[in-house]
């Protein structure tokens, strides 16, 4: 396979990741290896190095990469809208056993196949610390009022962050929150009120969470993986508890 058809290949799973409630596409992202790339690309956007000139995109963006990736997603995103909803409501066992598998296939990846289980070992705690966040937010039964606008810029910033961690999906922390139906809802009619707050939200862990996670990876990528894949395994009881 060409490296431009692994990178769509890659951005059509991943965007099949972010609109169906289970997955996040980063997960996604990890098991095509183009992970560390993405982030890479949107801290590009990070306020503290952004300079506004046509030379930083330039020298900062590596267009071959990010272009069959981002032309990969918002394809799949057309073109799968509808099939997920028709395995939704007709093969929702089966989809929740396809995503749980592909959930552990990506811990696997990370703790064992990218490095050896004894160099993974070593971080045994960070495991559990990703773990033990993922279950809590996978849980949660917490039912909050989002006419509120301090907590509807809180539900865009965990949505965008699920986005970028491996895991759950933004879409199914929405669901968890119990938000969900209000977003899509208010995108449906336009209410432009009820979304300013959401995309505040969103536009904050933009600009915030992917210099974090270079930072982290640069630091030691290993350790940064075993807490990912800490996230990923704690949030397989999402997928059976949310996703309907």
């Amino acid at each position: 396979m060409s490296k431009v058809s692994h990178k769509f290949l890659a951005g059509f799973c991943m965007g099949i990741a972010e609109i169906t409630p289970g997955i996040s596409g980063a997960t996604i992202a990890g098991l095509f290896n183009v992970y560390k790339e993405f982030v890479t690309f949107l801290h590009v956007f990070s306020p503290i190095k952004l300079k506004p000139n046509l030379k930083y995109f330039s020298d900062e963006i590596n267009f071959s990469f990010i272009i069959p990736l981002l032309l990969g997603m918002v394809i799949s995103v057309y073109l799968s809208a509808y099939a997920i909803d028709y395995f939704r409501n007709n093969y929702l066992y089966e989809l929740k056993i396809f995503l749980s598998a592909v959930m552990l296939v990506a811990v696997i990846k990370n703790c064992v196949l990218d490095q050896s289980l004894n160099d993974s070992f070593i971080y045994l705690f960070d495991f559990i610390l990703g773990l033990i966040l993922a279950i809590i937010i996978s849980l949660s039964l917490v039912e909050l009022d989002f006419n509120n606008i301090f907590l509807l810029i809180l539900a865009g910033l965990m949505a965008f962050t699920a986005f970028l961690l491996p895991g759950i999906s933004g879409s199914l922390v929405l669901v968890i929150l119990g938000v969900y139906g209000n977003i899509t809802t208010a995108i449906k009619d336009f209410d432009v009120m009820f979304l300013v707050p959401f995309i505040v939200g969103m536009v904050i862990s933009f600009l915030i969470i992917p210099a974090q996670i270079i930072k982290m990876i640069n630091s030691n990528e290993v350790k940064t993986k075993v807490f990912f894949s800490g996230l990923i395994l704690g949030s397989v009881p999402a997928v059976w508890l949310h996703l309907s």
